[in-house]
């Protein structure tokens, strides 16, 4: 299956081994850089994508495909530059920048809410994993938002709403 954009967004649909017909109950959204991947951007990584993957946040993407959560990687990177992480994840879901609409802060959070409507889903029943403070209205998003590092902005919501935390990345070499 090709890319779909939607109006709102730049959003892809990919068929995963295990895809089913059924409509998802929940979705898991993804950070990409410094996140998903242990790389401050995508345009700076080189070499094979394995040694970026931040363990923790990569086990939690397969375990929501395993539980057929809807899987979203969000990121202000472009669709080409995604490219590669795309074909490794076959997520259901990519939300990424396009000329003069940025997938930067807000518009995470907007994003989000668009595919979630669209796909009926109950935001109480999502969950998103994020590492920095403009990454905060995408975990506002969900019922259960993860704090993946030490972003102080970040740490002081998840202590005061009692959210999930993880480690950071560990930097590796590109």
């Amino acid at each position: 299956m090709g890319w779909a954009w939607s109006v709102a967004m730049d959003t892809t649909r990919r068929p995963r081994p295990d895809d089913r017909p059924q409509r998802p109950t929940a979705a898991a959204f993804f950070d990409v850089e410094g996140t998903l991947l242990a790389a401050p951007d995508l345009a700076g990584a080189t070499g094979p994508l394995g040694r970026l993957w931040h363990p923790p946040v990569l086990a939690a993407l397969h375990g929501h495909a395993a539980l057929g959560h809807l899987v979203v990687l969000v990121s202000p990177a472009s669709a080409a530059e995604l490219e590669p992480v795309v074909q490794h994840l076959a997520p259901d879901a990519v939300l990424c920048s396009r000329p003069r609409a940025p997938m930067i802060g807000q518009g995470k959070g907007y994003a989000a809410r668009a595919l979630l409507r669209e796909h009926a889903i109950l935001a109480a029943r999502c969950y998103a994993y994020a590492d920095e403070a403009a990454d905060l209205p995408l975990l506002a998003e969900v019922g259960h938002p993860v704090v993946v590092g030490d972003d102080p902005v970040l740490l002081r919501h998840a202590r005061r709403g009692n959210w999930r935390r993880l480690p950071a990345a560990e930097s590796r070499p590109r």
